[in-house]
């Protein structure tokens, strides 16, 4: 018997990071299956060989159920699934926000990409452990000002990565946070925020600086973490950047991991401290 093409499920392949992935999975022979918002960058998909796309603006409910209808049509039982979208919005103080543009950001951040997940789930190759990717942001260790709607739905999701893990055993999901990575999203927080505001000059420099994460160490992190499996990724939180994922630590921070099933999660730093 011919062997299965792997399937990867990308939410918001248009993305520049679901956009970078979607080329690497390509040229590792799966098929990649993408949502979209917008088809501005949908020409930089052409080439891709197994490519299915499908316009889905996930904060309506009945895109998303359009999507699954057509998914389930297509037969496939997907191995990961990766959910990338993102919005800034609203940059403003929780109570000069209006709670409407608030509750929806939290929705598109956090909320509708666990229903996407949550319909998806039953299409996946039940004949192994499925891997799950979702993405962390900034603030999660801190107060970031005016950032609130973006910066709770991350923590929710960071929290459902514990849930979910705990909860069944053949997943592997995790969250990593891919620090500063050069994406249109910081241009458009320029585009929403005061030539005052610090962030505005943090972002400008960062933009003329021409560093940032490479779209290929993301990936190549996502796929450690997969090969790795259940026992060393699921239900935590990696940062990208920051933690000793690479050669030659790798091998050191695996098996502490498997040492210890609270590191990486979301807890009260020293929590066990007593006066």
């Amino acid at each position: 018997m011919k062997d299965k093409k792997k399937v990867v499920v990308i939410i918001s392949v248009t993305s520049d990071i679901g956009l970078a992935l979607a080329k690497w999975y390509s040229k590792e022979g799966y098929i990649v299956v993408g949502t979209y918002r917008s088809g501005e960058l949908l020409g930089k998909l052409e080439n891709l060989e197994n490519c299915h796309l499908f316009s889905c603006d996930i904060s309506n409910k009945k895109n998303i159920d359009k999507f699954i209808s057509w998914y389930k049509k297509l037969d496939m039982r997907w191995d990961v699934f990766i959910s990338c979208p993102c919005t800034p919005l609203p940059l403003k103080a929780f109570f000069e926000c209006d709670f409407d543009e608030w509750s929806d950001s939290v929705h598109v951040n956090a909320i509708e990409q666990l229903r996407i997940l949550h319909q998806i789930y039953p299409y996946r190759d039940e004949s192994k452990i499925s891997d799950i990717v979702l993405f962390a942001g900034g603030g999660v260790n801190n107060a970031v000002i005016n950032f609130s709607a973006y910066t709770v739905s991350k923590i929710m999701l960071i929290k459902m990565c514990e849930f979910l893990d705990a909860e069944n055993k053949n997943i592997n999901i995790f969250i990593v946070g891919p620090g500063w990575t050069r994406t249109k999203t910081h241009e458009f927080v320029l585009q929403h925020v005061a030539r005052d505001d610090e962030r505005y000059q943090k972002i400008t420099d960062f933009l003329k600086s021409g560093k940032g994460t490479s779209m290929e160490d993301i990936y190549k992190c996502i796929q450690w973490l997969c090969e790795q499996g259940k026992e060393v990724a699921s239900g935590r939180n990696f940062s990208i950047v920051n933690d000793k994922w690479r050669e030659p630590d790798s091998k050191k921070l695996a098996d502490e991991l498997k040492k210890d099933p609270e590191m990486y999660k979301l807890k009260r730093h020293k929590n066990d401290f007593l006066i």
